[in-house]
Formats: C-alpha cells, sequence, structure tokens
C-alpha cells in the first residue's frame, strides 16, 4: 500500500513526461481497473476470434459509443452496434492478435487502452496492423466500450 502510494504522490509531483516509463507502468498496473481491463481485452480478443457477434456488441457501452479512425468521427447507438455486428457486412477474422497494449487508468471506473493489433481476414492472407486507442467504461457491474479508435498502418512502400 505505502508503494503505491508514493507511486501516486510521485507521478503528481512530476511534470509530465518527468516520471520514468517504468514507474508509470507500475503504478498502472496497480490500479484494480487495469487488471479488469487486461480480463476485458483477452476476452475481447476471444470473442472476435470465435466470431460471437452477440458477445462483441454486448461489449459496447449501452448509451452507445463513438466510432473513430480513418479521418471519421461516428457516434454508434447500442442499436446500430448490435446491427453493425449481426449483418454480414462484418466477418470474424482468421485469426487475431493484440501487440503491446498499454493501460492508462482514468479514475477506479475508466482506463485508456493503447497498442496495436494483427487482423488476419482470411486463412493464408497476410495479417493487417492497426494502432488501437479504446476508452473503456464501468457500466452495470463491468467495463464497455465507450470509445474505439481503429486505424489501419499504412501501406509498405516497395
Amino acid at each position: 500500500m505505502r508503494k503505491t502510494m508514493m507511486a501516486a504522490l510521485l507521478a503528481l509531483a512530476a511534470p509530465d513526461g518527468a516520471q520514468p516509463a517504468a514507474a508509470q507502468e507500475t503504478a498502472a498496473a496497480e490500479a484494480p481497473v487495469v487488471a479488469e481491463a487486461r480480463a476485458f481485452m483477452a476476452a475481447y480478443a476471444r470473442d472476435l476470434t470465435a466470431g460471437d457477434r452477440a458477445a462483441i456488441a454486448a461489449r459496447y457501452d449501452r448509451r452507445g459509443s463513438w466510432v473513430m479512425g480513418r479521418g471519421r468521427k461516428l457516434f454508434s447507438t447500442q442499436a446500430e452496434t448490435v446491427a453493425v455486428y449481426a449483418g454480414a457486412g462484418w466477418q470474424p477474422p482468421a485469426a487475431f492478435e493484440w501487440r503491446d497494449l498499454s493501460y492508462e487508468p482514468l479514475g477506479p471506473d475508466a482506463v485508456a487502452v493503447v497498442g496495436t493489433f494483427l487482423w488476419t481476414p482470411a486463412a493464408g492472407q497476410p495479417p493487417a496492423t492497426y494502432s488501437y486507442t479504446g476508452l473503456l467504461v464501468r457500466q452495470d457491474g463491468g467495463l464497455r466500450i465507450r470509445i474505439e479508435d481503429e486505424d489501419p498502418a499504412p501501406p509498405r512502400r516497395p
């Protein structure tokens, strides 16, 4: 407990960027919401790979969610999110993998998640790399996605 309090005090006292990355990661890892977010993201990956459309849609905020990426900003109601995942336009990946996720607790009931993921659209095709930013907020006793930004990596030059 004393170590957690000391890390929190150092974080408050240090100017932005002055706290070593290892100390920032340690402080973030100690927040209970971070452990919950790690479990949420692991289950999210399993749902995507399994193509569990209902489970994926249930991960989003019941009030709706902001969908960002590729230069757009869109608010999607829960009903619209359910329809997207239920429709023929969304297909599960052949393989999916989160990479280098970092967690920034924003309080006891919210956490920002940033990192990348690999999405393999079909067996035998190469995976596509995306950057990822998500805001998870507590709702109905669990975390839900309120904001999600997914951007594909730019094409490689030959």
